[in-house]
């Protein structure tokens, strides 16, 4: 797995951008990124020559991030990524503009079918830019069922993530379910974590403003923990093409 992790820091070379600050470690995903709404991911990829767009906007408190990450389905076998963001951080006497981002490549190794399971695996590179250290490495294995003809979908995720700053490995989990609640609409509840880090619960819902084409979404969420506030909100839009 850490041989995997390594060889993360090469596809930087590549063009990507940068990674996110202590906070955004904080607030953000620990796990691979599934596909809006969700934080959890799926063991899915785009199918063979699909490309899809992800946009967003998170709020949490004196902390704002904004996301745009193209993916595409690239020789059949892997889904690449590469998005790019911005956060404005308010806290303190004066504000400032983080600028970070994200490479990732995607694989499957079984399908995910109607009333079947899945399996994958997601490497990827986090690192902020004008920094020229190594970026937080990370490696998830996304486990997917199907239940009821797909009308409900669980997700089971364990990994590892290697921060920069810390030099040192942490175990990372994830576990959540999207409900179908129509045609056009859906539901997601998840819970995810980082050893050393903490925990954090969210709920999501996504509507097909053009199914298969155009997605509008949102969640809600806040730490594990007793007292704890942190809320997290987001609002997206997923472009996908044919």
């Amino acid at each position: 797995m850490m041989m995997m992790l390594t060889s993360l820091a090469r596809l930087r070379a590549a063009g990507a951008y940068a990674a996110p600050a202590a906070l955004v470690l904080l607030l953000a995903p620990v796990c691979a990124h599934a596909g809006r709404p969700m934080t959890v991911d799926d063991a899915a990829i785009a199918a063979p020559g699909q490309c899809q767009l992800e946009t967003y906007a998170q709020h949490a408190q004196h902390y704002d991030e904004y996301w745009a990450t193209p993916a595409c389905n690239v020789g059949g076998d892997w889904e690449l990524a590469v998005g790019g963001a911005w956060a404005d951080d308010t806290a303190g006497p004066h504000s400032r503009t983080v600028h970070f981002g994200r490479v990732q490549a995607k694989t499957v190794f079984k399908p995910l079918e109607t009333d079947g399971w899945g399996l994958g695996l997601v490497l990827a590179d986090q690192f902020r830019t004008g920094r020229s250290g190594d970026g937080d490495l990370s490696a998830n294995v996304p486990l997917s069922f199907s239940l009821r003809g797909d009308a409900v979908l669980v997700h089971v995720n364990l990994g590892v993530m290697r921060p920069a700053d810390v030099r040192r490995s942490s175990a990372t989990w994830g576990s959540g379910a999207e409900f179908k609640l129509g045609e056009r609409d859906s539901l997601t509840a998840e819970v995810y974590g980082q050893q050393r880090a903490g925990s954090r619960y969210q709920f999501g819902l996504a509507h097909a403003l053009i199914p298969d084409h155009l997605q509008i979404d949102a969640t809600w969420g806040r730490r594990l923990a007793r007292g704890a506030v942190e809320q997290v909100v987001t609002v997206g839009l997923v472009l996908q093409s044919n």
